[in-house]
């Protein structure tokens, strides 16, 4: 079983438990983040039957746009959720939404040069054919983007930690959730530096499997690590064990 095989497997495994998570409390901030890991589940999914049976063009399509371009920015749309007003974190889920069907549709069609695929660096995105269209612009934009927002969230939540005195389970959410992040982004940029062959995005994998495993360490700590004497069930539903919803103050 390949690292990648793995990572796929823990992606998929860690985003049934996120998705259960926010069936219990219905914050979008949870079903942004299973989104994500399920990203990265078809990514990795899609890097293992590369590794396995040759990266052939859709193969590659599939790899470069799950893990390439959309992985990072839906986990930044998680932290939007849990940091921003929620009409801020409503028109940014939007424009998510309307760039996941522009970079999509550009998957499909984008030319793809066969003969990189033998290549790390053409695997990991060299094999595009050309840098101005919305695929190759959207994985520079999301991924900057979305490592922006990570880490924006994580000095905001610790900013709040020390001005508030509460809220100690978002710092430590942010800042897994970042590295972890950066632990996949170091991997693809290690496996482009290495060089080589396929052989050489297999390491990737073990990266991805490390990253997906901080992130999800992120997720759990959500509502359960707290500072003071509030309930771990208040931090998490946002209200006191045993209120009613009809009396819950309204939440940005």
């Amino acid at each position: 079983m390949t690292a990648s095989t793995i990572a796929a497997l823990l992606a998929v495994t860690f985003a049934a438990v996120v998705g259960r998570r926010w069936a219990r409390s219905r914050r979008p901030a949870f079903a942004a983040w299973a989104a994500g890991l399920l990203i990265f589940a078809v990514a990795a999914a899609a890097q293992a039957i590369g590794l396995r049976d040759g990266f052939s063009p859709p193969v590659f399509r599939v790899f470069y746009l799950f893990g390439g371009v959309l992985g990072v920015i839906y986990l930044a749309q998680g932290t939007v959720y849990l940091m921003a007003p929620r009409r801020i974190a409503h028109a940014s889920a939007l424009v998510l939404a309307a760039v996941t069907v522009v970079v999509s549709a550009d998957a499909v069609v984008i030319p793809v040069d066969s003969a990189k695929l033998g290549t790390a660096a053409g695997i990991l995105g060299e094999a595009i054919t050309g840098h101005g269209n919305p695929l190759y612009i959207g994985a520079v934009v999301c991924n900057i983007l979305g490592t922006l927002m990570l880490v924006g969230g994580s000095g905001w939540s610790a900013f709040r930690l020390w001005h508030d005195h509460a809220g100690l389970d978002r710092v430590v959410c942010n800042v897994l959730l970042t590295s972890g992040a950066l632990v996949i982004a170091f991997g693809f940029s290690a496996a482009k530096t290495v060089g080589g062959g396929r052989d050489a995005v297999d390491s990737l994998g073990i990266y991805e499997a490390v990253g997906i495993a901080i992130m999800f360490a992120g997720f759990l700590s959500l509502g359960r690590i707290r500072r003071g004497g509030a309930p771990a069930d208040m931090l998490l539903t946002g209200r006191p064990v045993g209120a009613s919803r009809t009396a819950e103050p309204a939440r940005r």
